[in-house]
């Protein structure tokens, strides 16, 4: 008789188990979903070793977590490297002013104006980070599950193979700019001073600038080196930036194309497409949003990007060093051409997965054709989701053609005054070696 009743039992329990799940089936079940907070959390925890993002939370599941704290170790961390990098640029701009300033100096006063302005806008994000990825769940809770599932890779993926690749690559580049320097520093003092130690060489030769107004010590040189590995860092990381959030963004749009793609050319009720149309104005409005927040910072990497490849190109042709240092210049700018290449294929895609519904909308029956329909067809044709530099351009795939003629048009000027550099000049007092 005990038998059956187990039986019984033992239904009940999965039956139990199935209506309402434990604390820890709902624990796994939200640890799947694939936010946009849960994939970018280890990218932001990269960027507050740079001081960047200086927030507490960032190992919290939920955005309601996120905290800015004006009195707190990584505020004054990140603090501590703005005025620091600021005392760098009031230096490199007293040098530039008070010495026959040349090409290479008013390129020197633009990089560190241009990331400094960087990581001011990142600053300035940070202390809205909450906010900003509050907004952002609330726009994309409704994809997150069913019937929007994900297809193919997960977004979590996509942004650790981007963010973490081209973070990977930007250390193999300042390794080799370590091994190039090195290498020149080996050759100046066997040709021209052998007096001072390596790495009191090294280190003044490398920020001439700031030395010119301080003696040399080793800890005001590490702490140089820092500000100058920050630099580099806030410099890549802008482009990274831009690229995971346009992935964030163009992934919504193809879920939402992904869920009406095989309904194509079939009758459907007004109320399925005014429910799409929602759910297609909620990433638009999230589009509308996060162009506000990264406009300024569009506009800053956009110019850094486009001066500096023509910049590289333009040095490159006039480049006269060791191999090391050959090697290390290209790579730099292959580097510099990929990942402004990147930053701008996916921004660029958000505006071409926003446009993809139309391919469904032209294809519903006349006899299905209601006014849901009519306005999503308007909505998608009149506004423009795509990320912008305050309007003044729009990250489309067209702005690959526009920024690559007018590099080509200010390489063909630049290269008409083309001058090999002098080797003769290699042992003066700050002069580059590399």
């Amino acid at each position: 008789m005990q038998a059956p009743n187990q039986h019984c039992l033992a239904q009940l329990r999965k039956w139990h188990r199935h209506q309402f799940p434990s604390d820890n089936a709902v624990m796994d079940s939200n640890s799947k979903i694939d936010d946009f907070w849960g994939a970018v959390r280890p990218i932001i925890f990269v960027a507050q070793l740079f001081t960047l993002f200086p927030v507490q939370g960032v190992f919290g599941r939920d955005p309601q977590q996120i905290r800015f704290q004006w009195l707190h170790l990584r505020t004054l961390y990140s603090l501590t490297f703005l005025v620091l990098a600021a005392l760098i640029i009031i230096a490199q701009i007293n040098h530039t002013v008070v010495s026959t300033a040349n090409t290479s100096m008013i390129t020197s006063v633009l990089y560190y104006i241009l990331n400094f302005s960087g990581s001011v806008c990142f600053f300035i994000i940070a202390t809205k980070w909450r906010n900003i990825m509050l907004n952002w769940k609330m726009y994309e809770e409704v994809f997150l599950h069913k019937p929007y599932l994900m297809k193919g890779r997960t977004l979590k993926f996509k942004l650790r193979i981007v963010g973490g690749g081209i973070l990977l690559l930007a250390f193999v580049e300042d390794l080799l700019h370590m091994l190039s320097c090195c290498r020149t520093i080996e050759v100046y003092i066997e040709r021209c001073d052998n007096s001072s130690s390596f790495w009191e060489t090294f280190y003044t030769r490398e920020h001439s600038k700031t030395f010119d107004y301080i003696s040399y010590s080793l800890p005001l040189a590490l702490l140089l080196e820092f500000v100058h590995k920050v630099y580099l860092f806030v410099w890549t990381f802008m482009d990274v930036f831009i690229s995971v959030v346009s992935i964030g963004l163009a992934t919504r749009f193809e879920q939402l194309f992904h869920r009406i793609e095989h309904l194509k050319g079939k009758m459907l009720p007004e109320s399925f497409w005014a429910e799409i149309r929602l759910d297609y104005t909620k990433i638009s409005n999230l589009v509308i949003y996060m162009d506000r927040v990264l406009s300024p910072m569009i506009m800053i990497t956009s110019a850094s990007n486009i001066f500096f490849i023509t910049y590289q190109l333009y040095m490159s042709v006039q480049l006269d060093a060791s191999s090391m240092t050959t090697f290390y210049y290209r790579f730099s700018l292959l580097f510099l051409i990929l990942r402004t290449l990147v930053m701008l294929l996916t921004s660029s895609r958000v505006y071409v997965a926003s446009r993809k519904p139309l391919e469904i909308l032209r294809a519903v029956p006349m006899s299905s054709w209601t006014t849901s329909v009519q306005r999503f067809t308007n909505e998608i044709l009149n506004i423009e989701n795509a990320l912008s530099g305050h309007k003044f351009f729009f990250l489309k795939r067209g702005i690959i053609l526009a920024m690559a003629g007018t590099m080509i048009t200010y390489e063909l000027v630049m290269l008409s005054e083309v001058r090999h550099s002098d080797n003769t000049q290699f042992c003066d007092e700050g002069h580059r070696l590399y």
